[in-house]
């Protein structure tokens, strides 16, 4: 449990670390009989991040909510128990409150957790983006932000004991359009909301290859506890985020200040066969070891490239072994050969491709994988080349890399049937869909030790 801090200014309340006590939370009646240990989900993409709470603590997930049909139907068929609210949470939220309502007899959820769209995230100032809401602009704004709203409606309805919103960082700085139509930042307006339903919240921005995940992934992880006998005595907090890890969460297990080093690539795949984007696409003893196929010139610029480097970078002519000077040579200076440089024909000519010397790039073995997106398998996306072979992960490396297969988990994740994008004759499961749904989900490894934080707060455990 982490160390008993101490009391700051008003603008921070309380120090959650001084609050977050067995002790504390029994004085607040917090552990009472008016809570049931079980939790919801809003914006539950494939259900990923509820395997950390119900495989990993046997926390049943009453219900979830998830518009996108293929994730609804994963989530059914791996949580055959849940009740899946498919649709808009604008027209289902009312629905989903009753549906728990109706369920616990009146008692309260323990938990919901809340995922929204990234997508709309904007890495604006406030104030510029302010100003043109205000202006009657709306370009800058994302209608999928405002999906916060409802999902604050569902807390403030059923006043789940915790609750956990996870997004990307950049959800700090977002504003949107609040309940009145007034831009207010993201997270004051959860804080104004919720904080007279006695919700102390704080908000940090992790990466979570601090707690065992093999890749990095910052997000921004914001945790409220109802603790009405205490928060209500306080003002309303003006600022939740802070860059001092909250008592909330659990300390980091990997990396610098830790007993154990952080989970290198080598470790979670270095034991996979050996596969080839042109020669070897699929191993045949598993599907999910499989990858996309590259076309020539990208196997060429990749072929060259060393580990943890990047084909922008390649300035040796693989031809004749001259090492060219012109940082926008896409051909040798000595014998006009290509280089392995990504380049482009255009109007008869070649040129450098424009783009970020992070594409093109391999990860390095023994260091944690760049974050997993919903773009893992594509080698001009941000650092997706595999350290040593010619080639993207593959389903079964995201799979690990991101914890999905983990040795934690006594069940396996099912996408077997559910179709979506264009699925081969005889292929059983979606490969797009496979990257999709992990790049978007947070690991559930993580959602695992935040829940067995609670538990331990709560003296559970």
């Amino acid at each position: 449990m982490d160390s008993i801090g101490s009391i700051k200014s008003k603008e921070w309340l309380i120090d959650p670390s001084i609050i977050f006590s067995y002790q504390i939370l029994c004085m607040a009646q917090i552990i009472d009989t008016k809570s049931q240990l079980v939790t919801g989900s809003l914006f539950s993409g494939g259900g990923i991040g509820d395997i950390g709470i119900e495989w990993g603590h046997n926390i049943p997930l009453l219900a979830a909510c998830e518009i996108v049909s293929t994730r609804a139907r994963l989530i059914r068929k791996n949580f055959p128990k849940t009740k899946v609210f498919e649709g808009d949470i604008w027209k289902l939220q009312n629905e989903y409150i009753d549906f728990f309502q109706r369920t616990l007899k009146g008692k309260r959820p323990w938990l919901i957790s809340l995922s929204p769209p990234c997508q709309g995230m904007s890495a604006n100032g406030a104030g510029r983006i302010s100003s043109s809401i205000r202006a009657g602009k709306r370009s800058r704004e994302d209608a999928r932000n405002r999906l916060i709203l409802p999902g604050i409606q569902v807390l403030e309805e059923l006043q789940p004991d915790w609750f956990i919103l996870e997004n990307v960082k950049r959800m700090e700085n977002t504003i949107i359009r609040n309940e009145d139509n007034k831009p207010e930042n993201i997270l004051c307006c959860l804080s104004r909301r919720l904080h007279p339903f006695g919700y102390s919240i704080h908000s940090n921005i992790l990466d979570l290859s601090s707690y065992g995940v093999p890749h990095h992934r910052e997000r921004l992880i914001t945790v409220g506890c109802r603790i009405p006998g205490i928060v209500k005595e306080f003002p309303q907090r003006t600022k939740i985020y802070s860059k001092n890890q909250s008592g909330m969460l659990p300390s980091p297990s990997h990396g610098n200040h830790t007993s154990l080093p952080m989970v290198s690539v080598r470790e979670a795949i270095g034991h996979l066969p050996f596969l080839d984007s042109q020669t070897r696409l699929v191993d045949p003893e598993d599907p999910y070891h499989s990858i996309p196929k590259w076309n020539p010139n990208q196997y060429f610029w990749m072929k060259h490239t060393l580990e943890g480097q990047t084909a922008f970078d390649n300035f040796t002519c693989p031809s004749c072994g001259h090492q060219n000077q012109g940082d926008e040579n896409v051909s040798c200076e000595k014998c006009g050969k290509m280089l392995p440089r990504p380049a482009v024909l255009e109007h008869g000519k070649w040129r450098l491709i424009r783009g970020f010397k992070t594409s093109y790039r391999r990860m390095k073995w023994d260091s944690p994988a760049s974050t997993i997106t919903m773009n893992s398998g594509v080698i001009s996306s941000d650092i997706k080349g595999h350290p040593e072979q010619n080639r993207v992960l593959s389903l079964r490396e995201i799979m690990l890399l991101s914890t999905l297969d983990h040795p934690k988990w006594r069940k396996r994740y099912d996408f077997e049937g559910v179709k979506y994008g264009r699925m081969g004759k005889g292929e059983s499961f979606s490969k797009k869909l496979v990257r999709e749904v992990i790049g978007e989900s947070i690991p559930p490894i993580v959602m695992e030790r935040i829940i067995g934080h609670f538990l331990q707060l709560e003296n559970r455990i």
